[in-house]
């Protein structure tokens, strides 16, 4: 059977739906370029924890970043204190005792 594509574009999205010789357009679903908060969580840890390594300021980047996807102040206060405050306490202190 023959294959026939036809081209259809919606804002910036091109839709291309097959239609086979007679006409009849075959249904495809579209498929989601949707994230859930914990793929967005993991992208974040994966960018930005290679790069807190080399600089200690990706800390807060890392922070921010997460409390945007979390979207709820006094949970992403909590937890930022309880799983980047004690490191920001040891390179403090790392840093006081080498002067």
């Amino acid at each position: 059977m023959l294959m026939i594509w036809k081209q259809k574009t919606i804002g910036k999205q091109v839709i291309l739906p097959m239609v086979n010789k007679s006409g009849k357009k075959k249904s495809h679903a579209k498929k989601s370029a949707t994230y859930s908060k914990g793929d967005l969580n993991k992208m974040i840890d994966t960018l930005i924890h290679p790069l807190s390594k080399t600089d200690k300021r990706f800390i807060l980047v890392d922070g921010f970043l997460h409390g945007l996807i979390e979207r709820d102040p006094p949970t992403t206060i909590k937890k930022f204190l309880k799983y980047n405050l004690p490191e920001i306490l040891k390179q403090l202190e790392k840093e006081t005792s080498e002067h």
